[in-house]
């Protein structure tokens, strides 16, 4: 799962960048060039030195997704490694923590499957100034500034200097690099290196994609041909950094990398991908350059073993054997001591366990026999509960100003077009007021910015809707500019123009949405990292709607089938603001508790103010049984409340058992509680729903609807199943279809 998370932001075919005509305006100045020439003849001399070091890895990687009511982690993995490297011998690995988890599919840890094939991506060779998915000479990952003929794709300038004091005394003089890419390719990089002035070693680089990748747009045309037109995955790398520590006063290796990204597909998917990875030396040694006639590749070069053993000879052939066998025969002499008194068996399968790990001919991977033992290893730390356990806070804080100056994405028009009948059922939908709704949507894009527009029409009402729209994506969010002529809903819980809804409405003629007619203009933003905030500034009129069509599969077969009423929406000019905090916490493997906050107020033909907060508690203890409880309240303020701003109760999103609109007031509260098996993969549970809206004079009298049912959920509720019946008039049975539940 992380593999293809991962393959889809950074894997693709690499440009040619072998020309070796420099452009006049590659750098700034003079200075620029003679501290890039310096930086590219520091890869040929420096860490090139360094014979052998020790160091312990930790790596951490977590796969999230981003809903409305909480997010869930879909995968996460915890590797604990002790390297000892060797430049002209081969290395070896030994894994002395691991564990990963797939929260919303099993209960507990389990140990990694396939931890010989990641060994090799977590040794490092001092001799790279960069990690392999940063991209080298072997055109992998990104495309590095500084390799030769790197010209034809950036510009350098350089930028502040400092000067940093080490415990021991020594002052080290640092230059900012700043890298522009010439084109707006997803694979180049807009960022800052950080230099030593001194030795002209790689001190830090953070960067991030000149551009979002975009499958439709970056994939090879015959895999495109197999993927139908609305499906366009995005893959968005916020920031990469990698950071570099001086050891023995003199050896600049890798300390700490980190990568902050997100897929998405359209507005309904949102997958966030972090990965740190930390070093953590204990002895490096060096000085002696390597022998020129030498054929060995050493264990973490970018190039793979396998590629070059047709260059070695025999005898070389046979020194590396001899390497590997004095490797192997010191594993099972520990291996043989660690397992003195214990029964043939297992010593037997303590010095396999050293044999196999020498497969590779410059890396040997130790794997103990008792793999289980991996997943309690106190190396590795606490676990990973949340998106927001990796990459810590003070570590965002150390990267905030790098950050922040990394260049905008270059200005570079592309006009991307709607095409196929694929194009126009992207943005189908139906409803009792328009019946099939059919939009195409087109997207002017500009680098830094992008205009987008999308313009519906319905076969019913034939009132046709279009939105512009001018989005410009910031550090930690974006910004939206939006004029537009909607169809909007007042009760947005019952989600009435996602698919399930549409659906229903065809197949069984149900609708929940309440509909009022909308023309303005919006200012919408928000924070894209955590999405812990958003807010909205607008103007706009506000009509009623009027069910226009009974068309439907049940209205084929009786005229009698019809679908209700809509609200009659008061008519209203308003200016307005909005503004909503989410959060979830999870405060154990058991224990998770979220919530939002929503405050609104706008003034027009009405004067009215509206808040409202929901909390809900999520427990899955070792036992069989899982449980979760919401509660949510709202009221309002001003002596009129616009029929399309009051608070409406019923459907999926609120009151299981009744129909959208069941309720409504200028207040309302609910509650529901659940209760189910505790294995995340598939749950069967029972639940009840009670809730109340009206006038918010009767917040406490007010007699509330109750509803009760049995459900099925999938991936920690990410899909659910239910069949619920409302206990109070009106009366009656529903199933219900939704994602994004309580369990």
């Amino acid at each position: 799962m992380v593999l293809g998370v991962l393959g889809l932001i950074l894997a693709a075919q690499a440009p040619d960048t072998s020309r070796r005509v420099v452009p006049p305006d590659s750098y700034a100045d003079s200075a620029t060039a003679h501290l890039v020439r310096e930086a590219r003849a520091a890869r040929e001399r420096n860490e090139r030195l360094v014979t052998a070091y020790t160091a312990t890895v930790k790596q951490r990687i977590g796969v999230g997704i981003r809903a409305l009511s909480r997010d869930r982690m879909l995968y996460r993995q915890e590797l604990v490694a002790r390297i000892g490297w060797k430049r002209d011998t081969p290395s070896t690995l030994e894994f002395v923590g691991a564990r990963e988890g797939i929260p919303i599919a099993l209960r507990g840890d389990r140990v990694p499957e396939g931890l010989r094939g990641q060994a090799r991506d977590l040794v490092i060779n001092p001799a790279e100034d960069y990690l392999r998915l940063v991209g080298g000479d072997d055109d992998e990952g990104f495309v590095y500034p500084l390799r030769v003929g790197g010209e034809a794709d950036y510009r350098f300038a350089l930028g502040d200097t400092t000067t940093i004091t080490l415990p021991t005394g020594k002052r080290i003089r640092l230059v900012a690099l700043h890298v522009t890419p010439r084109r707006s390719e997803w694979r180049l990089m807009a960022g800052t290196l950080w230099y030593d002035l001194d030795t002209y070693g790689l001190v830090q680089i953070v960067f991030r994609p000149a551009r979002p990748f975009e499958f439709r747009r970056d994939i090879d045309p015959e895999d495109r041909d197999d993927v139908p037109g609305f499906v366009n995955p995005i893959g968005e790398v916020k920031f990469v950094t990698l950071e570099y520590g001086l050891y023995e006063t003199r050896w600049w290796l890798p300390r700490f990398t980190a990568i902050d990204a997100t897929g998405s597909m359209g507005a309904w998917l949102n997958v966030p991908v972090r990965m740190e990875r930390v070093y953590e030396y204990d002895t490096v040694e060096g000085g002696t350059p390597p022998d020129p006639t030498s054929t060995f590749v050493p264990a973490g070069r970018i190039r793979r073993q396998e590629a070059v053993d047709s260059l070695l000879d025999p005898a070389e052939r046979r020194r590396i054997a001899d390497s590997i066998s004095t490797i192997v025969q010191e594993c099972i002499a520990e291996a043989t001591t660690r397992t003195a008194g214990a029964d043939r068996g297992t010593v037997r399968s303590e010095i396999r366990s050293c044999r196999r790990g020498a497969r590779d001919t410059n890396l040997v991977v130790i794997v103990p026999r008792d793999s289980a033992a991996l997943l309690q290893s106190p190396e590795l730390g606490a676990p990973i509960l949340a998106m927001g356990d990796l990459i810590s806070e003070d570590e965002l804080l150390g990267l905030k100003d790098a950050i922040g100056k990394l260049p905008s994405p270059q200005w570079a028009p592309r006009v991307d077009l709607p095409h196929g009948t694929s194009a126009l059922l992207q943005h189908a939908r139906y409803n009792r007021i328009e019946a099939l709704s059919l939009g195409l949507s087109g997207k002017l894009d500009l680098g830094p910015a992008a205009l987008q527009g999308t313009a519906r029409i319905g076969l019913a009402d034939q009132v046709p809707n279009a939105e512009l729209s001018l989005q410009r994506p910031t550090t930690n969010g974006r910004l939206a500019l939006t004029g537009y002529r909607r169809l909007a809903a007042a009760n947005l819980d019952a989600r009435p123009f996602g698919p399930v809804n549409s659906a229903l409405g065809l197949l069984a003629q149900r609708d929940d949405g309440e509909y009022y007619r909308t023309l303005g203009v919006e200012l919408v933003a928000q924070n894209t990292n955590s999405g812990w905030w958003s807010g909205r500034v607008f103007f706009q009129r506000e009509r009623p709607a009027s069910v226009e069509t009974d068309a439907s599969l049940p209205h084929l077969f009786s005229d009698t089938r019809l679908f209700r009423p809509n609200i009659v929406a008061d008519s209203a000019d308003q200016i307005g603001a909005s503004l909503t905090f989410r959060g979830n916490r999870s405060l154990s493997h058991t224990v998770t508790l979220g919530g939002e906050l929503t405050v609104e107020g706008a003034t027009g033909d009405f004067d009215i103010g509206r808040g409202s907060a929901t909390a809900r508690l999520i427990v899955t203890p070792p036992g069989p049984l899982a449980w979760g409880v919401t509660l949510s309240a709202g009221t309002s303020t001003g002596e009129v409340i616009p029929v399309q701003s009051l608070y409406y109760l019923g459907g999926a999103g609120t009151l299981r058992g009744y129909a959208g609109g069941v309720m409504s007031g200028s207040a309302y509260w609910r509650g529901r509680g659940e209760v189910g098996n505790s294995f995340p993969a598939v749950r069967l549970i029972g639940f009840t729903d009670v809730g109340w809206a009206g006038d918010r004079n009767d917040f406490w009298q007010g007699r509330p609807l109750l509803g009760a049912g049995v459900g099925a959920s999938f991936l920690d509720g990410l899909v659910r199943f239910d069949l619920a019946r409302g206990l109070r008039s009106p009366k009656g049975w529903r199933f219900e279809v939704y994602f994004d539940g309580v369990l």
